[in-house]
């Protein structure tokens, strides 16, 4: 106890003593106590400067020359203000990519529950809801275009290209029925060719509603199975991913009725609804659903000219030539419905 009471006091009055100048080169000293007394004695000085330490009694009587310059203060308040109205642009970005998102899954909802509403109802069922809500028929277009740009291939450009050649090949005009035109890009297309002296194409384009675009006045609203025009008056009928609803029969009866002897029926549709293995459903006879409509277009006044499944691996495009054969007014047909995933 004697021991340490003796070291106590004597560390006591080292502490009292005044402390002088710390080096690095104080002989004795580890470095860990050098740190020490750098800090006893920067304390010492804080103390007597009255609390202030020479540091912050440096700051506070020479101004900071950067602070003081007047340019530099400039360019650090437009730093500032460009990084918030660059962090505010941000936030508004992110905040409309959001709203974009939503606005993109209701659009497809919407699409794909109206376009199960038109695969599985019948042409007079649909002719009459989309008649009267207009802007669902729009919703559907919408969604639709949408869909065409994830497409390796658009079919209507395929049967345009096509009709460009058999009208060359003709040398004359050659009048077109587009049942279930939609945009009526086909008949664009087409016309854009005419002029005054030559007019290659008449066209024909009929779907439910007209679209508010700058080709609604190329649409006729009608049902498909009931279109206005003179019996044996066309040249080629189209349906271009047109055989939507449950009565297909009475479609391509009404084809058969507008065509002219021998005349020409194209019709590109979606593999999937008369090929894929779940819906690739028998007929009585044991034949697939494929060979069932191709027996059933002969039916209906047709012979199949062409087929061709292999220039893509989404559509296919079957080309018929109008037969003399009298339309089976009981024959009737439906493809799988091309029903989207609802996500």
């Amino acid at each position: 106890m004697v021991g340490k009471k003796k070291v106590l006091e004597s560390t006591k009055k080292v502490t009292k003593e005044p402390i002088k100048n710390v080096t690095d080169n104080s002989e004795g000293w580890s470095k860990s106590k050098k740190k020490r007394m750098r800090k006893i004695l920067a304390r010492e000085k804080w103390k007597a400067a009255g609390g202030i330490s020479d540091e912050k009694l440096k700051q506070t009587s020479e101004p900071d020359k950067r602070r003081s310059n007047p340019e530099r203060v400039k360019k650090l308040d437009i730093s500032k203000k460009k990084l918030k109205n660059k962090k505010s642009l941000l936030n508004e970005s992110s905040k409309n990519t959001l709203i974009e998102s939503f606005k993109s899954r209701l659009s497809g909802s919407r699409f794909r529950e109206l376009n199960e509403l038109l695969y599985t109802t019948d042409s007079k069922t649909a002719l009459e809801k989309f008649s009267s809500e207009p802007d669902l028929f729009e919703q559907y277009h919408e969604g639709f275009r949408n869909q065409i740009q994830s497409w390796p291939v658009n079919p209507v450009d395929v049967i345009s290209k096509w009709l460009l050649r058999f009208q060359k090949s003709r040398k004359r005009q050659v009048i077109v029925a587009d049942f279930g035109c939609g945009d009526a890009n086909l008949a664009k297309e087409l016309i854009s060719h005419n002029d005054e002296n030559n007019t290659k194409f008449e066209v024909h384009s009929f779907d439910l509603v007209a679209p508010s675009n700058e080709n609604s006045q190329l649409v006729t609203p009608c049902d498909m199975a009931n279109v206005p025009l003179d019996s044996d008056s066309v040249h080629v009928a189209i349906f271009c991913l047109a055989l939507m609803g449950t009565n297909i029969a009475d479609f391509i009866r009404e084809a058969h009725r507008v065509l002219q002897k021998d005349g020409i029926l194209k019709i590109a549709e979606v593999r999937s609804r008369f090929e894929s293995k779940e819906y690739g459903r028998k007929s009585e006879n044991n034949t697939s659903l494929l060979e069932e409509f191709k027996t059933v277009m002969g039916k209906l006044g047709f012979e199949l000219k062409a087929f061709d499944n292999k220039s893509n691996k989404l559509f296919f495009l079957m080309e018929f030539r109008k037969i003399g054969i009298v339309p089976d007014s009981t024959v009737t047909f439906t493809a799988k419905a091309c029903i989207y995933k609802r996500r």
